[in-house]
């Protein structure tokens, strides 16, 4: 099952939920936000409610508001994948998968499993069941490093089945992996969307055969997204691998071990004037002075380039 706004060949920013000192979401900034991301020209999609947004820490009433308010900010044109996952505050995936549909999601996205348990054929089938369930809208999932539950071949080649199942956000976490999974999807589903996450050789997935990107990263870099894409796209290999440098770079800061790379992400965009500031919601903290003057660097050093 397609969806009719969502193209196999995407550019998907997760964007991020920016907070008030007290740890209330900004509207007006998440407004602008929104609007700052999509007004590159290429971004197909957003996806809502990720990681990225911190959605651990999110009501289902937030959620359903973001997607909603994404909505109005673009005036529609941009259609939405709402991401939906167990939390303390929601543990029914069907109920977070209705709330997105109504309020306006085009497409579920599946997140990782909390348990090993879930990862299996059977677990991950019945988790999918509650969503499958709830809407009839199309659905994607997100594949993991099998070490932290991500899925074995066999339960992603039965979610590949599924009738419902339309795209993969790929992150197994190694090349040969992803190679694996890409293989093993198509074989069974030829026209199932393959769209990274691994911001690190995002060229390298898409030179394997990924459609698209899909990544947090893109809250803050979806032009480069985009521009590499339309290079692979269009066997431009020197022009996407010297778009590919400049991601490497900034991959190095923003997911180097440490501090959360989406609270540098809004730093970052803090510094460029693009959010107006980098607060984040309990349990993450904000960047320490050290963090901050590394990501300081890297903007510095491409601005001046």
């Amino acid at each position: 099952m397609k969806p009719d706004r969502i193209p196999t060949r995407s550019v998907i920013p997760a964007v991020l939920t920016p907070f008030t000192e007290s740890g209330e979401i900004d509207w007006d900034d998440y407004r602008a936000h929104i609007q700052d991301v999509t007004s590159v020209d290429g971004v197909t999609t957003l996806m809502i409610n990720g990681a990225s947004s911190q959605d651990n820490t999110l009501t289902r009433e937030d959620k359903k508001r973001l997607i909603r308010d994404a909505i109005d900010a673009t005036d529609g044109r941009t259609p939405i994948i709402g991401a939906v996952r167990e939390s303390k505050i929601e543990s029914n995936l069907g109920i977070l998968a209705a709330d997105a549909e109504q309020a306006g999601s085009e497409a579920i996205l599946i997140m990782p499993p909390a348990c090993s348990e879930n990862a299996s054929v059977d677990g991950a089938l019945a988790r999918f069941r509650t969503v499958f369930e709830a809407t009839d809208l199309p659905v994607a999932f997100y594949q993991v490093n099998p070490a932290r539950n991500g899925y074995p071949i066999e339960t992603m080649v039965a979610l590949a089945e599924q009738d419902q199942v339309f795209a993969v956000k790929e992150g197994s976490g190694s090349p040969e992996t992803s190679e694996k999974d890409m293989r093993s999807m198509r074989a069974v589903d030829p026209d199932i969307a393959i769209w990274s996450t691994h911001s690190r050789w995002l060229i390298g997935d898409l030179a394997i055969g990924a459609d698209g990107i899909l990544s947090g990263m893109g809250s803050i870099s979806a032009d480069l997204h985009v521009a590499l894409c339309r290079a692979m796209w269009d066997n431009n290999l020197p022009e996407a691998q010297s778009v590919s440098e400049i991601l490497w770079r900034l991959t190095q800061v923003f997911y180097a071990p440490g501090q959360n790379a989406h609270t540098r992400m809004k730093y970052a965009l803090s510094k460029l004037g693009r959010l107006e500031n980098d607060h984040v919601r309990a349990p993450q903290k904000s960047l320490d002075q050290s963090e901050r003057y590394r990501v300081d660097q890297i903007l510095n050093e491409l601005v001046n380039a």
